[in-house]
């Protein structure tokens, strides 16, 4: 009895002790400004999902590049979890954890344009008046599929920077980036690219969320995020959350978009409605 009684302490006492290890992406650039938003997300869900799930601790291994990271995943090496844009091939190949990162923010986008080209993207009224423009884009970001799909000619870049620069050069005209990312993105190389701006005035909006995926045999894992993305919902540490973090604190109050121009675009990959997405502020 004594011996029984031993070795369910031990077990117990193992089980308390024992940690997942959940891997995930190092930054894609030294000065990537949403990796410490979206790794810092995780690491909450983890942590207030640890008494039914046990503790968990993160480790990050180098990004080789989005579309890589996909593969792997979808493999099931290397990675455990990611975060990316949702697609029905995203979402075929991999399982999608429902909540939507941004809350449904990632396809409001703002635009980095040259300075000097502001009173341009100003007068811009409608999708015709873009018809002239090339938008820079990333090379498997869905967002370049879509601008195609609503007539807009788009210069697809591999590099954060290297579309940057092709905006200095003339190259592209403006790069779409979330309200809730761009201001921060641009900020951290401003010093390289002094002739950028984030420009708010002008919102182009379409159906597209952020999502932590992970591969299709780990649907515990998916669970266990997002019941605590969930939970940090109810609390209101979420909303908090994004109100304060370097990344996306700028985009708040939303209200202050009220008097944007917006643009709405088509995605052909129709999304379902969320029930945790932003509403966007009426007209003031």
């Amino acid at each position: 009895m004594k011996l029984l009684s031993f070795l369910l302490f031990f077990i117990l006492s193992f089980n308390c002790l024992a940690l997942t290890t959940v891997t995930t992406t190092g930054k894609q650039k030294p000065d990537d400004a949403s990796h410490d938003y979206f790794i810092n997300l995780l690491r909450l869900a983890l942590i207030v999902t640890s008494e039914e799930y046990g503790n968990a601790i993160i480790r990050t291994v180098p990004h080789p590049g989005q579309e890589r990271v996909i593969k792997l995943l979808a493999m099931g090496a290397f990675y455990d979890v990611a975060w990316t844009g949702t697609s029905i091939a995203r979402d075929t190949q991999l399982h999608k954890v429902p909540y939507p990162l941004f809350r449904g923010g990632l396809g409001w986008r703002g635009m980095v344009i040259r300075r000097d080209n502001q009173q341009r993207f100003s007068s811009i009224k409608s999708i015709k008046d873009l018809k002239g423009t090339i938008a820079c884009q990333g090379s498997h970001w869905p967002d370049a599929d879509i601008l195609e799909h609503n007539g807009i000619t788009v210069y697809r870049v591999g590099h954060f920077d290297a579309m940057l620069q092709m905006i200095v050069l003339k190259r592209c005209d403006f790069l779409p980036l979330s309200i809730f990312e761009g201001e921060a993105e641009l900020a951290l190389v401003q010093q390289s690219f002094p002739e950028l701006m984030f420009s708010q005035e002008l919102i182009l909006r379409y159906p597209l969320t952020m999502h932590f995926f992970v591969n299709l045999e780990k649907a515990q894992l998916a669970k266990r995020i997002n019941q605590g993305l969930e939970k940090l919902h109810a609390s209101g540490e979420l909303s908090r959350y994004m109100q304060t973090h370097p990344l996306t604190k700028n985009a708040f109050p939303l209200s202050k978009f009220g008097n944007a121009q917006v643009l709405e675009l088509i995605n052909p990959e129709s999304q379902e409605p969320n029930p945790y997405t932003f509403k966007w502020p009426n007209k003031k």
